[in-house]
Formats: structure tokens, sequence, C-alpha cells
């Protein structure tokens, strides 16, 4: 069963990206938006694992908080047969600069004595905080309203649902 080390942010701040999410995608033809059923949040490693509490105790050993810093928007296309999109279509959100602090915590669950790894890790780690996949034409949002700066992150442990999503850890 799939799984993943997630930092999420405070439901204020997961209800603006939300929020943010829709401007953008919700003429576009939605596949998947942050929301309530799709939390924003920064991946440490997806794992396909029948023994998540390897993952648990991972958590409880980095409690927190981390923050992350945004370098900005991105829009990309995905092609169909990807793992978490098998449909394709176009992503987008927020890309995080890759820390020590944060590149240190992706190796340290590496190193967990679980199921192998899935998506980008390694030396292909990039961090980000997925806002939507859509089937069409995606929105510019005004560039006023998209964060920058830094954020504060939790980290969690979740099941992950469609489109590398965490339905379980929606605020």
């Amino acid at each position: 069963m799939p799984y993943g080390i997630v930092l999420l942010p405070d439901p204020a701040t997961s209800a603006t990206l939300a929020a943010l999410a829709r401007t953008i995608g919700a003429a576009a033809g939605p596949l998947n938006l942050a929301g309530p059923k799709a939390p924003p949040h920064v991946s440490i490693l997806h794992i396909d694992t029948e023994d998540r509490a390897p993952l648990d105790a991972w958590v409880r050993a980095h409690p927190g908080p981390l923050t992350v810093k945004i370098i900005g928007l991105l829009f990309a296309d995905v092609p169909a047969g990807d793992y978490y999109v098998p449909t394709g279509g176009s992503y987008f959100g927020l890309e995080i600069v890759r820390r020590p602090d944060l590149d240190a915590l992706h190796s340290s669950a590496l190193d967990l004595p679980a199921g192998p790894p899935l998506g980008n890790v390694g030396p292909d780690f990039r961090p980000h905080i997925t806002l939507g996949m859509v089937s069409g034409a995606l929105h510019l949002p005004d560039l006023a309203t998209v964060p920058a700066g830094e954020l504060t992150l939790t980290p969690a442990v979740g099941r992950i649902g469609p489109f590398g999503s965490f339905p379980d850890l929606g605020v």
C-alpha cells in the first residue's frame, strides 16, 4: 500500500492554498485540486509498504516544525501513463527550495526499513506543494495572490490517494 511522509501547513495556510488551487484550476477540468481530500503538502518520501509502523516512528522522531521557502509557481505537462496521473494532464504547484535541512529529512526517510520508494527520490528529489492537476488549460492567477517567502510545516504520515493526494490528512 502506498504511504507518504509529508509536511503539512497549518489549517489557515491550507485553506489559502486550496483557494488558490480553485482560482487556477476550477475552470480547467480539474482532476484533483488541493482541499480537504487533497491537503496541500510537501512530500518527504512516498513508499510502498504493508507496514506503516516505521513511517509513524520516523514522524515521531522528526516532530518539526520545519520552515520551507517557496521558489514560485510552476505549470507543467504530465504525460499519460504517469504513476500518479495515469490519464496525463497539467500540473500546477508551488516549488520549494531544496535546502540542506529538507534534503536531510528526505535522506533520513530513504533509510527506513520499509518497501520501495515511489516517485522522484535521491538526486531527483524535487520538493513542491501540488495545488492541482487538470485536464484543460490553466488560468494564470493574479501573481500577487501567489504565496512567497517561507512556510512552517509539520511532519505527518498518511495513505496516498488518487493523484498523490492524502485524503485521510485533510483538515
